[in-house]
C-alpha cells in the first residue's frame, strides 16, 4: 500500500528502528509527526479525500488506520519509524489520528446510503485487508481492523445502524499464530510496518471470543462469516451457525499460550537463518520486534539477531550479492539497544 519510497533502498543492516534512535531524535519524529497529523484533522474534509484518493482504500470505502496513517509525510519517509513513533506514549500525534479515523468512519457510513456494511476482524495478518480489498466493492462500507473488543464491536454497529444500514456482514479471518507471524514479517518489508508480538498475541487469543459473543444477533441484524486461512494464504469460509459451530469446536488458547507459540516461532527464525533471501526480514522490524519479547527471552534475541547479521553478511559475500538492499558482504553492526 505504500509506494516503493527511498526507506526501502537503506541497505538492510542499516535500518534502525525508532526505539534505537537517541532521544532527540525520537523527540523530533514524534513532534513532526503531531504537528503533521494536527494539520489533517483541522483539514478533514481534504485529508479524507486525499485517503480516498490513495491506492488500497476503496475510493474512501474502506476504513482501515493504518493506511490513514500514510497521509503523514514523517510516516511515508521511514514507515517502520512513524508507526512506531505512533504508539509512544510520549506522543500525541495518534490523538489526531484517531480523531480523523472518526471522520473517516461516519464519512463512509454517510456515502453507503444505507447499503450492506462489512466488518472484517481477527488477529493480525490473517488476510483481513485482502478479504476486505477483494469484497469490498460489493459493499456501501468496509471496516478493516482487529475489532476484538466487545464493546467497541458493539459501538460501531450501533453506529451502523443509526446510519440507516440494516444489513451488517461480519468476517472472522482466521489463521494460526505460525502463519500469522511470518505473513506480518512479510508484510513488514513491503509496507515497514509490523505488529508488537503481546498486541498480535492478545488479538488473536480474543478473536473467536468476541466473534461468539455475537451470536444472538445472528438471523436478526447481523450475518456472520468464519474465514480459515491455510498456509498459501488461501481461505476456507463458512457462514451463519456453521460459523459459530466452527469457532466453537476450534481451539482457543488462552493469550498467555498464544504469546509463547509466537515468540517461539520468532526466535526459531532467528536461530535458523534461511538461505532465502527473500525470507531475510528488515532488520529495523527484528530489532523492534525484540522489544516486545519476555525479559527472560530477549537477551537471546538480542544475541542471536547479531548472530543473523553476520550470517547474512557471510551469505551475502558468498554469493556476490548481499540481502535486499545491502551491498554483498556488508558489515553488520547492531544498533544501541542491541549491545
Amino acid at each position: 500500500m505504500i509506494p516503493v519510497s527511498s526507506w526501502q533502498q537503506v541497505a538492510w543492516h542499516e535500518r534502525r528502528s525508532y526505539w534505537e534512535l537517541a532521544e532527540g531524535e525520537r523527540r523530533d519524529l514524534r513532534e513532526a509527526l503531531e504537528r503533521e497529523a494536527a494539520e489533517l484533522a483541522r483539514q478533514a474534509d481534504l485529508a479524507l479525500e486525499d485517503y480516498a484518493a490513495g491506492p488500497g482504500t476503496l475510493e474512501g470505502q474502506l476504513v482501515n488506520g493504518d493506511v490513514l496513517a500514510t497521509l503523514l509525510p514523517s510516516l511515508r519517509r521511514n514507515p517502520t519509524q512513524g508507526y512506531e513513533a505512533l504508539e509512544d506514549p510520549a506522543g500525541r500525534a495518534s490523538v489526531h489520528m484517531n480523531a480523523l479515523g472518526k471522520r473517516l468512519r461516519d464519512r463512509a457510513l454517510a456515502r453507503a446510503r444505507g447499503e450492506p456494511v462489512i466488518i472484517f476482524m481477527g488477529g493480525q495478518a490473517t488476510g483481513k485487508t485482502t478479504g476486505a480489498l477483494a469484497l469490498g466493492p460489493a459493499f456501501g462500507a468496509v471496516f478493516d481492523a482487529p475489532h476484538t473488543d466487545p464493546e467497541g464491536v458493539a459501538f460501531l454497529l450501533g453506529r451502523i445502524r443509526r446510519a440507516g444500514c440494516g444489513e451488517v456482514h461480519l468476517a472472522y479471518t482466521d489463521r494460526d499464530p505460525e502463519g500469522s507471524l511470518k505473513a506480518m514479517l512479510a508484510r513488514s518489508e513491503r509496507e515497514g510496518r509490523y505488529v508488537p508480538l503481546d498486541r498480535m498475541a492478545r488479538a488473536h487469543a480474543w478473536a473467536p471470543f468476541t466473534f461468539l459473543g455475537l451470536a444472538p444477533r445472528v438471523g436478526r441484524s447481523l450475518q456472520l462469516y468464519h474465514v480459515r486461512v491455510d498456509e498459501e494464504g488461501s481461505g476456507r469460509m463458512t457462514e451463519g451457525q456453521d460459523a459459530l459451530a466452527s469457532v466453537r469446536g476450534r481451539q482457543k488458547p488462552a493469550e498467555s499460550v498464544v504469546a509463547y507459540q509466537l515468540q517461539t516461532v520468532y526466535l526459531s527464525l532467528l536461530r535458523n537463518p534461511t538461505h532465502d533471501p527473500q525470507a531475510w526480514y528488515p532488520r529495523d522490524v527484528l530489532a523492534g520486534l525484540n522489544r516486545t519479547l519476555d525479559d527472560w527471552r530477549r537477551s537471546e534475541a538480542d544475541h542471536l539477531l547479531r548472530r543473523f547479521y553476520e550470517a547474512v553478511a557471510q551469505r551475502g559475500a558468498e554469493a556476490g550479492a548481499g540481502p535486499r538492499g545491502a551491498s554483498a558482504g556488508s558489515a553488520a553492526e547492531p544498533g544501541p539497544g542491541l549491545n
